[in-house]
């Protein structure tokens, strides 16, 4: 398939998807006026897209240009009977040309009702209306499970270029994987871009954040101070915070926790690893653990409180994940 053809391809498939603007519908429109292979690969298109079988909008199975061709004849013979001195017998010589502009005009009012009347609708669902605890599943089969009183706008069937939703509130996104096509969230100011994606989102307040669980997430937002862009990317176990302000901050697992414990004063870690544990209470208690590596990506959870010396610590995490907890010199030894 030459480079035309792909380009005339996906003009039709974003047609036929509603997210045509005026001026791609108007260069399609000509390329079908064009020639009877233009318009034959107009429809062949149309009866194999998957997205129009979706639809509720029906095309007529044949454009019937010797119809409308009659139609443009009875007007042509009305003029030449009303006004005599206006000749056009050119159009009559002319069958295919006219037979053409005849279908470029069913094929015009067509397009002109996808572009002024896209048929790709806007679902909006709030969680009260949801009112079960099981996931919301998105047309590409993204799962959002809400926390709380949320709200997700989202197309009815997604664009060609990106999957996009507008969302408020406290969520946990799973996103399907697809590289072509970015999943993008859009809150209070602030443009979340994924692949494919775990990350517990909340964007209820005037300070927001997402938590990543798995793959990797974009974060953008305007700074209202400084009025430029500003960007973070966040890997798995990270925190973006942003607030009303547009300011964007990254925060480590450790950072997360630290903060955790200062304002609730209780320290959580579910189902977590004991390297991302033993790396956090390194922080927060300042001082120095030595981890086997076999015990890496033993899980566990456990729940401390800010009053809990680290002796403590150790020793309940000993006991919840069967291992020895030893000390030489300064050096705490878990294996």
């Amino acid at each position: 398939m030459n480079s035309t053809n792909e380009k005339y391809d996906a003009l039709i498939k974003s047609c036929f998807d509603g997210q045509s603007t005026a001026e791609e519908a108007l260069e399609l429109l000509s390329w079908v006026a064009e020639s009877e292979e233009n318009r034959i690969a107009f429809k062949s298109q149309k009866d194999q897209d998957e997205v129009w079988k979706l639809t509720d909008f029906a095309m007529p199975d044949e454009v019937d240009v010797e119809a409308a061709l009659s139609k443009v004849n009875a007007k042509i013979d009305a003029l030449e009977t009303e006004t005599p001195v206006v000749q056009m017998p050119w159009l009559r010589r002319n069958y295919k040309m006219v037979s053409g502009i005849a279908a470029a005009v069913v094929v015009a009012l067509f397009l002109g009702f996808l572009v002024n009347k896209p048929f790709n609708q806007t679902v909006t669902l709030a969680s009260n209306d949801w009112n079960t605890e099981a996931p919301y599943f998105l047309p590409d089969g993204s799962a959002v499970t809400f926390e709380g009183e949320s709200r997700i706008s989202h197309p009815k069937h997604f664009g060609l270029s990106e999957r996009a939703v507008e969302f408020e509130g406290v969520a946990l996104f799973d996103v399907a994987k697809d590289a072509s096509h970015p999943f993008v969230i859009h809150c209070n100011g602030m443009e979340v871009e994924v692949l494919g994606t775990s990350f517990l989102l909340n964007a209820d307040g005037e300070k927001s954040f997402v938590d990543l669980y798995s793959g990797k997430v974009r974060m953008t937002t305007l700074d209202r101070k400084g009025g430029e862009l500003a960007q973070v990317e966040l890997n798995p176990g990270e925190r973006g915070v942003w607030n009303a302000d547009g300011e964007l901050k990254l925060m480590t697992y450790p950072e997360v926790k630290k903060e955790q414990l200062e304002k609730e004063r209780v320290l959580v870690f579910d189902d977590a690893c004991l390297s991302t544990i033993v790396e956090t209470l390194e922080y927060i208690y300042e001082i120095q653990i030595k981890l086997d590596e076999s015990l890496a990506s033993k899980k566990i959870t456990a729940r401390f409180t800010d009053e809990d010396p680290i002796e403590e610590v150790l020793e309940t995490i000993a006991v919840v994940s069967n291992v020895t907890v030893t000390k030489k010199d300064d050096v705490y030894i878990i294996r």
